[in-house]
């Protein structure tokens, strides 16, 4: 695969999960938010292992252990982001979430030894910008328990990404994102039955978001996005995750009836803008600046 062919993926794997924030919010009027995980991801794994049952021979060991290791850190996301939900607004859980745009830039810079270049941290300032204009919407917010949770979750994100760029090198990347999502599913269910009481949903539209962000976020979204970031950089992935943001404010205000401000207008320029930037050629930006000089 290309790395344009690859990066194309993994900008559709990234806006296929957005739609999982309006999905979420209709899934969870129906069931606690745990089970909706263990179902989703239940479901997800079911489908995955019918659709690619010829592939699972070529599991080793190692491919094995390097799949749990991303499914704990993609869990440790998603269970720090419904925790810290059960007290901190939902916009400043998005924004801190979204830090890992920033967070993947640094962890990168610190294991490669190198500085990322001036076209990288230009859209690095963009993006960072237009989340918070997307999210915070005059929220204020403080280093509280709720807080440090959010950005662990976020921390675990930036890992998890840095991870798989690498992982997805030394393994079938499809069977990593395949095997990901059955330790989610035990992971879940374990969290699931723990601290929650089970409730089986009867009504349509609780099953319809659940099937659509089965199919739609996962079997696609997550599953993916190890196929496409093995042609391109874990740098690019961390800073294409600013897209979520858009997309989900954007899908709120159509579905949810949620505002949608000149503010967060205002921020979804400046990511479009540094998405653009950062996929612009380095020699297209020189011609650039040596135009302004």
């Amino acid at each position: 695969m290309k790395q344009g062919t690859a990066e194309l993926l993994l900008l559709t794997v990234i806006v296929s999960r957005s739609i999982s924030y309006v999905l979420s919010k209709i899934g969870l009027n129906g069931m606690p938010p745990l089970e909706l995980l263990s179902i989703r991801f239940f479901l997800t794994t079911v489908i995955l292992l019918i659709l690619f049952h010829k592939r699972l021979p070529q599991i080793t060991p190692a491919l094995f252990k390097s799949a749990g290791l991303l499914g704990t850190l993609l869990f440790g996301c998603m269970a720090c982001e419904l925790i810290s939900l059960t007290t901190v607004a939902s916009s400043t859980v998005a924004f801190l979430e979204n830090t890992s745009v920033v967070w993947v830039l640094l962890l990168m810079a610190v294991l490669n030894r190198q500085w990322p270049g001036k076209q990288v941290l230009l859209a690095t300032t963009l993006l960072f910008i237009g989340i918070a204009c997307l999210t915070l919407q005059g929220a204020s917010f403080s280093l509280a328990p709720g807080e440090i949770i959010c950005l662990t979750g976020a921390l675990f994100y930036t890992v998890w990404i840095c991870l798989t760029a690498r992982l997805a090198r030394e393994h079938d990347p499809l069977l990593l994102g395949i095997l990901q999502m059955g330790f989610l599913a035990i992971y879940s269910t374990m969290a699931s039955l723990l601290f929650e009481v089970p409730v089986i949903p009867t009504d349509t539209t609780t099953w319809s978001a659940i099937i659509t962000l089965v199919l739609i976020c996962s079997v696609f979204g997550f599953t993916f996005q190890p196929v496409a970031q093995k042609y391109t950089s874990a740098e690019k992935a961390g800073l294409f995750t600013a897209l979520n943001p858009l997309i989900a404010s954007v899908l709120g205000a159509f579905f949810l009836n949620e505002m949608f401000t000149t503010t967060q207008l205002i921020g979804a320029i400046f990511i479009i803008t540094g998405i653009i930037i950062v996929q612009l050629p380095d020699k297209v930006l020189c011609k650039l600046h040596s135009y302004q000089n």
